[in-house]
């Protein structure tokens, strides 16, 4: 099962490199999703979803590396290695940047808001288990 997983996020790496290098690409037209440019409040709400995504990553990379705990994300799996959880959330951080840029302006504030509480909540619920942060 590991070698499959290894195989994963070698896989989801070459993506976001194929997706970084040719996003400009012509074939789709996305500019017709990109309508609003990010405002302020927008910047800081992707400020505040990336510090409390890096906290959640620290936590899940602590869970990787002790068997005591397991993962509850499907995506990741029980005991992820650290290379599937520093890629899974890069691959996030990236798509909550690009899905916000293409969220009509009106929606936004909700779509800050709920991914705030969301991952405050799940860091909330990771440290009331036991999981710390060490550096």
């Amino acid at each position: 099962m590991k070698p499959l997983r290894t195989l994963l996020a070698i896989y989801v790496v070459f993506l976001v490199i194929v997706i970084v290098t040719f996003k400009d690409a012509n074939a789709i037209e996305l500019s017709k999703y990109y309508k609003e440019p990010l405002t302020e409040t927008d910047k800081k709400g992707i400020i505040a979803f990336n510090i409390l995504q890096t906290i959640d990553m620290l936590q899940t990379l602590e869970i990787a590396n002790n068997d005591d705990y397991y993962e509850k994300n499907p995506i990741l799996g029980k005991h992820p290695n650290e290379l599937q959880v520093i890629t899974y959330f890069i691959v996030r951080g990236f798509a909550h940047y690009e899905a916000t840029k293409m969220i009509p302006q009106k929606y936004r504030s909700v779509w800050h808001t709920y991914n705030i509480v969301y991952n405050y909540d799940v860091i909330r619920d990771n440290h009331n288990i036991g999981i710390r942060i060490g550096f």
